[in-house]
C-alpha cells in the first residue's frame, strides 16, 4: 500500500507542475502576440511618415504608453519562461531524488523471514513456557507501557498483557517492524517547513515559493501591458484620424470602443479595496481626443487654443493617478485575500503576499496543508524517525511561518518579481512627469523668440528645420518632401527598363537632382523666346510672323547710374507708389524718385539705433516697416522723410525668430496685420511667419521650398519675388503656391552680389546689386 500511496505522491506532483507550465504557457502566447501588434503599431503605423506628424503632446501619450506596453510584455515573457522552467526542475528534482517507491533492501526481506531455527534463539523460560499463561508474576514488577495505544477501562488493563508479559519473539518483531522499515523512506523536509499534511505537499510547497512570485506577476503583467496596450493604439487612432484623414466623428467613434473594452477588463481582473480609481484611467483618452480636435480646429482662437491645453494637463493628470493607482493594486497585500485557503478556489497558504486585488484572476494552487486520507509513507517514516523531529521545528505562529515563507525573498522583504514590476511603474511615473515639465515649457516659450530644443526658433515641431538638416536627394521633383523621388528614392531602378525614351533622356539630364546651369536655362530661354511670335500669329490669325523678336515683347535690363551719398552702402530697396528708398543696414537712407538717374537724397531713420542692423523693409501708404536682425520690427510713419529724417517707433509685440543670417521679406494688410517670410542661409526653403494687428506673437503659417537658394525676397502683394544668386527673379504666388520665372539670370556684373529686388507700381522691377570688390559702387537695374 505504501508503494501505491507513493504512486499517487508522483502524480501530484506532476499534475501541480503541469498547471504551473500551462499556465505560463498560456502567457507565453498572449505576450508574443501582443508583441506582434505593438510592433505594427510602432514601425509600420508610424505617425509623420507622410504627412507632418501630430503635435509632441499626443505622440508622447502615445509613446510613453508604448514604451510602458513593451516593459511588461517583456517582463510577462521573463517572469514566464523562469517560472515554467523553475517549476519543470523542481518537479524533476522531487520525482528523481525523493518521491521514490519505499522498496524494501535484500537485508530488510532476510529480517523478516521466520525460520523454525528461531525458536532455538528464546530463552530457557520461553522454551518450555505453558502457552496461555502469564509471563509475569502479579508481583507489581512489570516493565513497559500497555501493548494497546488505546483507552481501557482498569478491568480490561488487568487482563491485558504488557510490558515483558509477551512472549519475547513479539518485542523482537516489533522492533523490527518500527525500525529500519524501508532505507528509501527518509525525509526530504527542512525542520522549519514540516507541517501536518503529506510530506510530499510540504516539500513542493516549500520549493513552490521559488517561482510563485514569478507566475503571479506574470498574470499582472499581462493586465498592465494590454491596458497600455489599448492606450497607445487609441492615440494612435487620434493621431490617424484627424492628422491624415480629417475624420473627426470616425475618431469619436474608435474611442468608445476602446474605453468600454477597458473598463470591462479591469471589471474581470480587478476586485478594488476602496475607491475604485483605477477606472479613472481610460477617460484620458476622452481628453486626448477633445483636445485634438482644438489642435485641429480651422481657425485660431486664443481661448479654445489655453483650453485644449488644459485639456492636455488633464489627460496627462489622468495618467499620473493611473499609474499610482496600479502600483497600490499590483503591491503584496500585508493581509491574506478572503480565497486564500478556500476550497473549491484558487488555493494558497494565507502566509503567501500577493496582490489582494487581483486574487480571483491569479489562479494560483498550491499543495494543500492537511489531508483527510492516511498518510502510510509518513506514518512509516514516523514509525522510524520518531514524531519528535517534526514537531521540534515545526514553526508554532504565523510571524515565524510567514518568515520560514519569505526568508529568500531579499532584504526588504518582497520578491524580485513584484521588485522588477515596481520599478517599471515607476520608470513610467518618471516619464508622465517629464512629458508634463517639458509641455508646460514649450507651453511657456511658445511664440517667443527662445530657442527651441529641437526646431529652428519659433518653427512648430511639425516644421523642418532648414538650417541643420539640407534637403534630401530628389528635392528638384515634384513628390513628397524627402522622400527622393525617382532618382534617389526606394523605386529607383525599379521597371527602368520599361521607361520611356524622352523620360529616360530627363532622367540623364541631372542625374544628381541639382538645378539646371545658368547656361542652359538661358538657352531655354532663347528658344522659347524664338516660339512665342509664332504660337501668338497661330492664335491670332493661324498666319506664322517669324520677324517680330521677343526682345521687343520684354526690354532689356537698364543700368541706372545713381550718385550715391558719401559713405552710402545701400543693401535693402524698397519700392514706393512715387519713388524708390535705398536702406543701409545702419539707418541711413536714399531716396530716389522714379526717373530720376543722377542723385539720391539722402536721409536718416531716427530711432533705429539700439535695435539692431536692419534686414528687411516695406513701404506703404500706412509707412515704412522695418525689421532688425534682432527681430524687431520698427513703423515709421509719413509718406516719406521730412528734413532729411524720418522718425521711427518699434512696434509692440514679440520679435520675429531671427538666427542673425537670414533674410526677411515683410508685408502688411490692411488690417494691420504683418506677414514675414524668412529666407535660411544656404537653403532651398522659404518660412512664412504672421501675427495679427495687435500686440500679438509671430505664429509659424508654413513652409515652401525654391528650385534654388534665394538670395533676396520682396513682398508684392500676395505675390513674393524672390531673387537668384545669378539675378534672375521668380514669383511664388502665395495663394496656390505656384512658382513662375519673370526674369532671366542677369551677367555682365561681376564683382557685386544681387542683394534686394523690389517691384513698382507700374509693373517694373528694380534691383540692387552691391559690390564685393573694393573701388565699386552699389548699381540699380531696371527690368
Amino acid at each position: 500500500m505504501a508503494i501505491s500511496q507513493t504512486g499517487i505522491y508522483k502524480q501530484d506532483i506532476a499534475q501541480l507542475t503541469a498547471l504551473t507550465v500551462t499556465r505560463q504557457d498560456c502567457y507565453h502566447g498572449i505576450a508574443a502576440m501582443g508583441l506582434t501588434i505593438l510592433t505594427a503599431i510602432y514601425c509600420p503605423g508610424k505617425l509623420g511618415f507622410h504627412v507632418p506628424p501630430p503635435p509632441g503632446w499626443l505622440m508622447g501619450l502615445e509613446f510613453v504608453n508604448i514604451a510602458g506596453c513593451y516593459l511588461f510584455l517583456g517582463l510577462t515573457l521573463w517572469f514566464a519562461m523562469h517560472a515554467s522552467m523553475r517549476a519543470d526542475t523542481a518537479a524533476t528534482h522531487m520525482l528523481t531524488r525523493f518521491v521514490r517507491l519505499p522498496i524494501p533492501s535484500q537485508g530488510m526481506l532476510d529480517k523478516a523471514r521466520k525460520f523454525l531455527a528461531s525458536y532455538e534463539e528464546q530463552p530457557l523460560e520461553e522454551v518450555f513456557r505453558i502457552p496461555f499463561t502469564r509471563h509475569q508474576a502479579p508481583s507489581g514488577k512489570s516493565q513497559g507501557g500497555y501493548n494497546m495505544g488505546v483507552d481501557i477501562d482498569d478491568a480490561a488493563r488487568a487482563r491485558s498483557r504488557h510490558g515483558f508479559d509477551v512472549p519475547a519473539w513479539y518485542r523482537k518483531e516489533k522492533a523490527i517492524d518500527n525500525v529500519n522499515t524501508s532505507e528509501t523512506i527518509e525525509s526530504m523536509m527542512p525542520l522549519a517547513a514540516q507541517g501536518e499534511g503529506p510530506e510530499h505537499f510540504n516539500a513542493y510547497r516549500e520549493i513552490q515559493m521559488e517561482w510563485f512570485p514569478y507566475d503571479v506577476y506574470a498574470r499582472l503583467c499581462i493586465h498592465l501591458a494590454f491596458m497600455h496596450l489599448l492606450h497607445c493604439w487609441s492615440y494612435l487612432q487620434i493621431g490617424h484620424l484627424l492628422q491624415e484623414l480629417r475624420a473627426v466623428y470616425a475618431c469619436a467613434i474608435v474611442m468608445l470602443p476602446m474605453f468600454v473594452l477597458q473598463q470591462v477588463i479591469m471589471t474581470l481582473d480587478i476586485i478594488p479595496d476602496g475607491l475604485p480609481i483605477h477606472r479613472l484611467g481610460p477617460f484620458a483618452l476622452w481628453f486626448a481626443y477633445f483636445a485634438a480636435v482644438i489642435e485641429y480646429k480651422r481657425w485660431y482662437d486664443p481661448w479654445t487654443q489655453k483650453f485644449g491645453f488644459v485639456l492636455v494637463y488633464c489627460a496627462y493628470a489622468i495618467h499620473i493617478i493611473y499609474t499610482i493607482q496600479l502600483y497600490r493594486l499590483c503591491r503584496p497585500s500585508e493581509e491574506a485575500p478572503s480565497v486564500a485557503e478556500s476550497p473549491g478556489a484558487s488555493w494558497w497558504p494565507g502566509e503567501w503576499r500577493l496582490p489582494k486585488a487581483f486574487q480571483h484572476a491569479i489562479w494560483l494552487v498550491a499543495p494543500p496543508k492537511e489531508t483527510n486520507e492516511h498518510d502510510i509513507v509518513g506514518e512509516l517514516r514516523d514509525m522510524q524517525t520518531g514524531p519528535s523531529k517534526k514537531a521540534a521545528g515545526a514553526p508554532h505562529t504565523d510571524g515565524d511561518r510567514r518568515a520560514d515563507v519569505h526568508r529568500s525573498l531579499g532584504k526588504q522583504g518582497e520578491s524580485p518579481a513584484w521588485f522588477s514590476v515596481k520599478v517599471g511603474l515607476i520608470s513610467l511615473l518618471i516619464a508622465w512627469v517629464w512629458l508634463v515639465a517639458g509641455f508646460t515649457w514649450e507651453v511657456l516659450n511658445q511664440g517667443t523668440s527662445h530657442p527651441s530644443m529641437l526646431s529652428a526658433p519659433g518653427l512648430a515641431n511639425n516644421a523642418r528645420d532648414p538650417r541643420y538638416r539640407p534637403a534630401k536627394p530628389g528635392k528638384a521633383e515634384h513628390t513628397e518632401v524627402g522622400t527622393g523621388g525617382v532618382r534617389a528614392g526606394p523605386a529607383k531602378g525599379v521597371h527602368m527598363e520599361a521607361m520611356h525614351r524622352r523620360l529616360d533622356a530627363f532622367a540623364t539630364l541631372s542625374a544628381s537632382g541639382a538645378a539646371p546651369s545658368a547656361a542652359a536655362r538661358q538657352g531655354l530661354t532663347n528658344k522659347l523666346r524664338e516660339l512665342l511670335p509664332v504660337l501668338q500669329g497661330l492664335a491670332h490669325s493661324g498666319a506664322v510672323e517669324t520677324s517680330q523678336a521677343v526682345a521687343d515683347l520684354q526690354p532689356a535690363p537698364e543700368h541706372v547710374a545713381v550718385q550715391w551719398p558719401a559713405l552710402f552702402e545701400p543693401q535693402i530697396l524698397v519700392c514706393g507708389a512715387e519713388a524708390t528708398v535705398a536702406l543701409s543696414r545702419h539707418g541711413r537712407g536714399a531716396h530716389l524718385k522714379h526717373g530720376s538717374s543722377v542723385e539720391a537724397v539722402p536721409f536718416a531713420l531716427h530711432g533705429v539705433v539700439g535695435h539692431g542692423a536692419l534686414v528687411a523693409a516695406h513701404w506703404d501708404t500706412q509707412g515704412l516697416l522695418l525689421v532688425t536682425a534682432a527681430g524687431a520690427v520698427l513703423e515709421c510713419a509719413g509718406a516719406g522723410p521730412t528734413g532729411g529724417r524720418w522718425a521711427c517707433a518699434a512696434l509692440p509685440g514679440a520679435a520675429l525668430p531671427l538666427d542673425g543670417t537670414a533674410k526677411v521679406a515683410l508685408s502688411r494688410a490692411t488690417s494691420g496685420a504683418l506677414r514675414a517670410a524668412v529666407l535660411f542661409a544656404g537653403e532651398a526653403s522659404v518660412t512664412v511667419f504672421v501675427r495679427g494687428p495687435s500686440a500679438a506673437k509671430w505664429l509659424i503659417h508654413g513652409e515652401v521650398r525654391a528650385p534654388v537658394a534665394p538670395a533676396s525676397a520682396a513682398f508684392v502683394g500676395e505675390d513674393l519675388l524672390l531673387g537668384a544668386a545669378d539675378g534672375s527673379i521668380s514669383k511664388l504666388h502665395m495663394v496656390d503656391g505656384s512658382m513662375s520665372e519673370m526674369t532671366p539670370a542677369n551677367s555682365g556684373h561681376d564683382g557685386h552680389a544681387w542683394s534686394s529686388a523690389c517691384q513698382r507700381p507700374s509693373g517694373e522691377l528694380v534691383r540692387l546689386a552691391v559690390p564685393t570688390t573694393v573701388g565699386s559702387e552699389a548699381r540699380l537695374i531696371l527690368g
